[in-house]
This record gives structure tokens, sequence and C-alpha cells, in this order.
């Protein structure tokens, strides 16, 4: 079987010092809201579009962030995949409730920025990103775990 490659557009709703999350019910690993990027689509509008496909919630991009790049196996066969990430904000949310999902595979709740290895948020390098992000390091994001070992964390 061949390896396999992933694009994705992901987005950081920030309110309150809490990031929203998204989980796939059954897992145990968080990751960002968004998703895979359609040929000849471009990175904005496909966050757009998973945004409302999976909240149906209208958002808008505040900033770019920078990219994340990252690998993992699935039943032993690898997976790669490129992170275009996006500050994107919306009025129809607040951490005074977690949103609902209109996808029955996904939950999606506010967690503080100091709880994102408890999370097990991926790819991994979000959670350092993210916590400096909130801590006013406001450098364009390049991370790639490429290089790295791959452990039991990333494995599944």
């Amino acid at each position: 079987m061949p390896n396999q490659f992933h694009h994705l557009a992901r987005g950081v709703f920030l309110q309150n010092n809490k990031v929203l999350l998204a989980q796939a019910i059954g897992h145990t690993n968080t990751f960002l809201p968004g998703g895979h990027i359609e040929f000849g689509e471009s990175a904005k509008d496909a966050l757009m579009r998973e945004i409302e496909e999976e909240l149906g919630i209208e958002c808008e991009e505040v900033s770019f962030l920078g990219l994340v790049e990252h690998k993992w196996e699935k039943q032993g066969i690898l997976n790669c995949e490129i992170n275009q990430v996006f500050e994107i904000k919306s009025d129809q949310l607040n951490t005074s409730n977690n949103p609902k999902s209109t996808e029955s595979h996904l939950k999606f709740f506010w967690c503080n920025g100091d709880e994102l290895d408890s999370k097990n948020l991926q790819p991994y390098p979000f959670r350092t990103l993210i916590k400096n992000y909130l801590e006013g390091n406001k450098d364009v994001w390049w991370e790639s775990t490429l290089n790295a070992e791959m452990d039991d964390s990333n494995r599944n």
C-alpha cells in the first residue's frame, strides 16, 4: 500500500486564553479544526469550508500563523501532512459553552493553553507554538517532525 500525503488547513480559535480543539469520537488525540484542502482549492477557502461543514458557522481569517509538517503511522503505513495554520474568529463562538459538531464523529471543546499536552494535541509542535503565541510570541510558525524518530504516540 502506498504512503499517504495530506495537505491540511487548520484554524486556531482563541478566546479568553483558550483554544478550540476537535476530537474524533473514540480517539485519544485532539487536533485543530479544519481539514483537507481539495486539489485547486486555496487553504483559506478550504478552512472556511471545513469550519462550515464541521461546526455550521461562518468564520473569518485573522492572520496566517505558519506551517507545520508532521508524520505518523497508521496500521504500518507512513502518513505525512502539511498543515497551513491560520488564526480565525467567529462571532458565533464563545468559551462559555462548547460548540456542537455538525458531524457525528467529531466533538469540539475549549481548552486552556497550558492543557494542550494533557489533551494530546496533534501534531505535537502545535502545543508549544500555541503556548508561545498566547504568551505574545508572534513569530511565523514553521516546525517539522519529518526528521524526528517515530514513537508510539505517532502510531495507531
